[in-house]
């Protein structure tokens, strides 16, 4: 898959994107201390910007923050410097010994056309249920199948950059598409970027079976305690039996 979240498109996902995991850190956290064993460390997948792997820090966990983006991990080495970092993709890391997995913010929904996505998510489920022990949890988010439609066109500004972004959705291939326009003030000038993310989208019931099938005890919810979860997200909050 190609590297995403280049130099930019981190600084702006760190200076304005944050709010999802910053909204639903108290709910993880609050569920983390309530698991049916004692959590002490937690893997971070997707680690985005840091958000989340700080709150998880401060509350008194150990961290171990994956991403694949060396300059989100810059910025997360900023946000939560006590935290282990860990370069590598979501499903080619070899999972460390912990409690709890999270992947906030819809990191397993990324994959190119090219690949076999629905395998590599049955397998990344098969590493988590082999390295969690009873009472472990796996918490994630993915985006589903149904409506609305999610093609459209989104922007927004801050004091030194601006992005645009162009999504289409394709129904029947189970795919989105977004092609993220950058502009970041640099030397007195605004510099051009862009991406292209491709994102799978999958169906709630049949990730269900497939992790009830592994031993976990699944429950799903639209938010993650008050943070909302936007349309057609669904969270997966799993306990290993």
């Amino acid at each position: 898959m190609e590297p995403l979240y280049g130099e930019d498109l981190a600084y702006i996902q760190a200076a304005a994107f944050g709010g999802l995991a910053r909204g639903a850190a108290p709910e993880i956290i609050r569920l983390l201390r309530s698991a049916a064993a004692p959590i002490r460390s937690v893997v971070d997948l997707g680690c985005g910007a840091g958000v989340l792997a700080a709150a998880l820090v401060e509350a008194g966990f150990q961290v171990a923050a994956v991403d694949d983006s060396t300059d989100l991990l810059e910025t997360t080495a900023k946000a939560a410097p006590r935290a282990r970092l860990v370069k590598a993709s979501i499903y080619d890391v070899e999972i460390p010994e912990c409690q709890a997995i999270v992947a906030i913010g819809e990191p397993l929904t990324y994959h190119d056309d090219s690949e076999e996505a629905d395998a590599r998510l049955e397998r990344f489920f098969r590493r988590a249920a082999a390295v969690l022990p009873a009472g472990g949890m796996l918490i994630f988010d993915i985006i589903e199948t149904g409506e609305p439609s999610l093609t459209g066109r989104f922007w927004t500004s801050g004091a030194d950059w601006a992005v645009l972004a162009d999504t289409t959705e394709d129904q029947t291939s189970r795919t989105l598409v977004r092609t993220i326009e950058t502009f970041r003030a640099v030397g007195g000038l605004y510099r051009r970027g862009r991406e292209v993310h491709r994102i799978r989208l999958f169906e709630t019931s049949r990730l269900t079976s497939q992790l009830v099938s592994l031993g976990f005890l699944v429950k799903t919810a639209q938010a993650y305690g008050a943070e909302r979860l936007p349309p057609r997200r669904r969270a997966f909050l799993c306990s290993r039996l």
